[in-house]
């Protein structure tokens, strides 16, 4: 039986500032880990050089997000490779498809996408100001407006970044949480993992953790995504609001332990592409 054909594709530099190296670390440790799975050959390439690839890799697995990178997984999905996010989850944590995906959920605060040439304030209170298009590319991508006159000013701030459009999400006060998740495509986990972001003033909020991963795991299964991390809120009340979603995270504090769950899917995934002909593997 011949090799099965492996491809890790790194996410974009523009994407990853100040993170380079935690995203191409954990891209890394998923390839090693798969590297020594019999029967797989496994590299690694940059996303600006998908279309110099000669052939048809049976499995791609990948952090790349924009556009261009994007439209060429789907042409090498459509001759038969499979991709690991599914790409239709990838493309959902677009912010405009995110979220209408997540608007009716308990669990997702209320959230407007406002383009930035309108004006902008007219009824909208104090609450976090996010680009409107991807995740936070760099820090300035996030910002919180107390009135609704820092609202007004930040989203000037946006437009003048060339930024089409924000989200405003209200503001829930309470401790902030980060979570990662394996799921498989029924939505149970491989494995999940929270912990609290550091630099805050940890209030310690009593909740459910099995509420919490059953929220991350409804909001990834809303997305489509099966390897994912995001952001949540832990209120004095014990409720949970899921302030955020993205595909492939950094993993960067338990990259080794994520990798080893992340390389036990892309195996599991493959598998069942064999047993159903759905794609070269």
């Amino acid at each position: 039986m011949s090799k099965i054909t492996c491809i890790g594709v790194f996410r974009e530099r523009e994407h990853s500032p100040q993170r380079e190296s935690d995203d191409a670390a954990i891209l890394t440790a998923v390839a090693r880990q798969l590297d020594r799975r019999a029967g797989l050959v496994v590299n690694t390439t940059a996303p600006e050089e998908l279309n110099a690839l000669q052939n048809v890799p049976d499995v791609v697995f990948y952090m790349c997000e924009k556009k261009r990178a994007l439209e060429q997984l789907q042409r090498l999905q459509q001759a038969g490779s499979l991709l690991i996010n599914p790409i239709a989850g990838v493309r959902n944590t677009l912010r405009e498809k995110m979220v209408p995906l997540l608007a009716d959920a308990a669990f997702f605060p209320p959230t407007k996408r406002v383009a930035t040439s309108q004006a902008h304030a007219n009824g909208l209170q104090c609450a976090w100001v996010k680009r409107g298009d991807y995740h936070a590319i760099e820090s300035s991508d996030v910002q919180f407006a107390a009135s609704p006159a820092a609202l007004s000013g930040i989203i000037d701030d946006f437009a003048r970044r060339g930024i089409a459009s924000v989200l405003v999400q209200q503001h829930i006060p309470g401790d902030l949480v980060k979570f990662y998740g394996v799921r498989t495509p029924a939505a149970s986990s491989r494995w999940f993992h929270w912990f609290y972001h550091r630099g805050q003033q940890l209030c310690g909020h009593a909740f459910s953790e099995k509420t919490l991963q059953e929220m991350c795991e409804n909001a990834a299964d809303r997305l489509g995504l099966e390897i994912f991390g995001g952001d949540a809120i832990i209120t004095n009340t014990g409720a949970v609001f899921i302030i955020d979603i993205n595909a492939w995270p950094s993993f960067a504090l338990f990259r080794e332990t994520a990798a080893c769950h992340i390389a036990d899917h892309i195996v599991a995934k493959i598998h069942a592409a064999r047993q159903t002909g759905d794609a070269h593997a």
